[in-house]
């Protein structure tokens, strides 16, 4: 997400498939049934990781949704679920952080729970700089609906071309 990632845009699609995998459907099995949102619901019943007044990034660092592999990328990716505290959302009323940690709360109560799916979208385009909350089928090939969070994103500005004017080729 430009300058708060920089050079390291390129984990963001990762970070999103932790949250995805950690949240998404369970994976069945005849030995095991637990994981995916039934396993985070778990968690959620048992330690209460999302709370109303609790920054969303502070429960992200505790399920270790940060990754493990780049220290850099992971405070990068902190420091922007902390920028969502600033960016409004789709509720009014409701910064982009605070949505997100109040839509977790309330999918936690269903019975049973909406998988849940983490993307961006354009800041630059009709959804706008505010995060979105919906129940849809983000994913073309799975006929299932989820809790979609979708974050504000740009794409960085390369070093120097910010205010420059594009040279015209030499014939």
């Amino acid at each position: 997400m430009g300058a708060l990632m920089a050079e390291d845009d390129i984990y963001i699609g990762p970070l999103f498939d932790l949250f995805n995998l950690r949240f998404g459907p369970e994976q069945k099995d005849h030995e095991h049934t637990a994981g995916g949102v039934s396993e985070i619901k778990a968690l959620q019943d048992e330690f209460e990781i999302f709370q109303d007044g609790r920054p969303f990034v502070e429960s992200a660092k505790l399920l270790g949704l940060g990754g493990l592999h780049n220290n850099r990328a992971k405070n990068r990716w902190f420091s922007l679920l902390t920028w969502l505290a600033k960016v409004p959302s789709d509720q009014a009323g409701e910064t982009g952080d605070e949505r997100i940690v109040n839509a977790l709360i309330k999918n936690f109560t269903r019975k049973p729970p909406l998988p849940c799916f983490m993307k961006a979208h354009d800041s630059r385009g009709p959804d706008g700089l505010k995060v979105i909350v919906r129940e849809d089928k983000p994913i073309f090939y799975i006929e299932r609906t989820y809790l979609t969070i979708s974050l504000p994103m740009a794409p960085s500005v390369p070093p120097g071309a910010k205010g420059k004017a594009k040279k015209k080729p030499k014939k």
